[in-house]
């Protein structure tokens, strides 16, 4: 039967993957800095400096876009960032 509300018949759109794309991203691009950078000299401070670059950007675009999923990856991004620098100087010095 035909339904009069058009709202019904819609897909609901992703919103979820949209934002986990998002924080995937973000993962990504970590990993691949943490890397890249282990194999130079001088590298965990360039890390770190990376890693606060990338987390003051997610969390201007959390404010600004107003989304949660921005939010989750520079957390995310903080505690495996730092995480994976205090390993790193653990087993270096």
């Amino acid at each position: 039967m035909w339904d009069a509300d058009p709202k019904k018949n819609e897909q609901p759109q992703n919103k979820s993957g949209d934002g986990m794309k998002i924080v995937g991203i973000n993962l990504l691009i970590l990993v691949i800095y943490l890397i890249a950078l282990k194999f130079v000299e001088g590298g965990a401070i360039f890390d770190a400096l990376l890693i606060a670059a990338q987390l003051f950007v997610c969390i201007i675009l959390a404010i600004a876009l107003r989304s949660r999923y921005w939010m989750l990856s520079g957390i995310l991004v903080l505690v495996i960032g730092f995480s994976t620098c205090v390993t790193l100087g653990g087993a270096i010095g």
